[in-house]
């Protein structure tokens, strides 16, 4: 099935900015389906109900779930590997002969279901996920600079883990970048004229807007797209 699985912190960040209608849009282009896993509904719908700080994202987000822009995904073997990926994730770094708890069941459910569904890419904001899939050994470096202490590793373990991790991972900057390329913002260029030039005006605030809301892209990365695109 032609998918993408969509972790919570993606989806968070697109509706904060606004951005869910643009989704829609670009699922239309897509022509597949945009899977959550259940741990994720539950994160962006089910919890946030039961609070006042989050209740109207929730009823936003399930107005999404409701017209079929976001389908949820509920299955056993996922949740199997979901155990398995997050028993070898979180004892793979240690501190002080303790483990490092460095990811939690939502996004780990999201890769698992992403690898069950054979999707094309999962959508995951949250830079520790990303690195455990794409750069694992990085983690150490990072930790170590976070923490101000030695973190050892099992080998054994991260090579494990390496083989049960086969799978792309993009954020949401990167699929709202494929929408801004494919038009589906020029909406916003319309009204009095931005000072400058707008379509890069508009690429600047969009990176920037998710990277303040989650999105775990960096200020160097925006500049080298802008860069890209010849707006700096």
């Amino acid at each position: 099935m032609k998918s993408l699985v969509f972790d919570t912190g993606p989806i968070i960040s697109l509706i904060t900015n606004n951005l869910m209608d643009v989704l829609v849009e670009l699922k239309k282009r897509f022509g597949g389906e945009f899977v959550i896993s259940e741990q994720v509904k539950w994160e962006l719908v089910d919890r946030s109900l039961q609070t006042k700080k989050y209740k109207l994202e929730g009823m936003m987000i399930l107005r999404y779930i409701n017209e079929n822009v976001l389908k949820p995904y509920s299955n056993f073997e996922v949740r199997e590997k979901t155990n398995e990926i997050l028993d070898l994730a979180n004892s793979s770094f240690l501190v002080r002969g303790r483990p490092l708890i460095l990811l939690h069941r939502p996004e780990v459910e999201s890769v698992a279901l992403a690898q069950y569904l054979k999707a094309d890419a999962c959508v995951v904001d949250e830079r520790t996920m990303r690195l455990m899939v794409e750069n694992p050994l990085s983690l150490q470096r990072i930790f170590e600079k976070k923490l101000h202490t030695k973190v050892e590793i099992n080998h054994r373990k991260l090579r494990l883990l390496k083989s049960k991790l086969n799978m792309n991972i993009i954020r949401s900057s990167e699929i709202m970048v494929v929408a801004y390329e494919l038009g589906l913002m020029n909406k916003y260029l319309d009204g009095p004229l931005i000072k400058g030039n707008a379509k890069g005006e508009l690429l600047e605030g969009l990176l920037w807007g998710l990277k303040l809301r989650g999105c775990s892209i960096s200020e160097e990365e925006i500049y080298d797209l802008m860069n890209m695109k010849g707006y700096k």
